[in-house]
């Protein structure tokens, strides 16, 4: 038996993603759009939910700006409604001051930051009608401030956070909340390949630095999924607005000063 919920999550491929639809199924929602620009990832994600409902998908590249219109269009054709979306895909492309070009610029901005908004603007309109609706964007930890090499994904992701802030105070009377997740260094499949590939990290990894991490462990795409399990229930009715931390230590504090800690 169904709750009679219906999601589009935008990265469903795979990682957080994957891991939020996979979760509203098991929660009982009616079913879940997935929307990746991977259109085999998004065939075998789609085979991997089939034992727990419904799963649709769409692919598409966001730096489309048709996109938007389309998935939430297409969201409605086979669902009727849209009750929840997030906003999972992202780049994760490294430049700084020194090396963003133009073009990595529009693609960051593209994905990270105009993406989302017009995902919400597409979105709200039918949540609206129905006077409910949920929206999770998933940012990053970066967005208080990154490295070096990440300085143009962390303005991306502010600029998404602020976002967050200014389309739930539009939307707080119209029965529509909405939130941000401040990512922390979460082993998914992509971090994995990037890890790996990009940055000739080792296979096992996260497994080595995880042990160093307050818990043990790093952070997985179903411990997000949990997060977000929470922001869509009747427990969360109360709030919105909220750019939450989802990382294992206080922002801003530290066990030592950096400049005394061992290198």
């Amino acid at each position: 038996m169904t709750d009679g919920r219906f999601a589009l999550v935008t990265g469903g491929a795979q990682g957080m993603g994957f891991a939020a639809a996979k979760r509203f199924l098991e929660l009982g929602f009616g079913g879940v759009m997935l929307l990746d620009r991977n259109q085999a990832k998004l065939a075998e994600a789609k085979e991997r939910l089939r034992p727990l409902g419904r799963a649709e998908i769409i692919a598409g590249d966001l730096l489309d700006v048709a996109l938007p219109a389309r998935a939430v269009s297409a969201s409605l054709a086979a669902f009727g409604r849209l009750d929840v979306l997030v906003n999972a895909a992202g780049n994760t492309e490294r430049c700084g001051l020194d090396d963003t070009s133009p073009e990595s610029f529009e693609r960051l901005f593209g994905v990270n930051t105009r993406a989302p908004l017009f995902m919400m603007q597409e979105a709200v309109q039918v949540m609206r009608a129905n006077r409910s609706g949920t929206i999770i964007n998933m940012s990053s930890m970066l967005a208080h401030g990154g490295p070096p090499n990440l300085t143009t994904y962390s303005a991306s992701k502010a600029a998404l956070n602020i976002m967050t802030r200014s389309v739930a105070n539009t939307v707080k009377r119209d029965g529509i909340r909405v939130f941000a997740i401040n990512l922390g260094w979460v082993h998914s499949e992509g971090e994995q390949a990037l890890q790996t590939g990009f940055h000739g990290m080792p296979e096992n990894w996260a497994e080595a630095i995880g042990r160093r991490m307050p818990s043990g462990r790093m952070i997985t795409p179903d411990d997000v999924a949990g997060l977000v399990a929470y922001l869509v229930s009747p427990s969360a009715q109360m709030m919105t607005g909220a750019i939450i931390d989802y990382e294992q230590s206080p922002t801003g504090v530290f066990e030592t000063h950096p400049a005394l800690s061992p290198e």
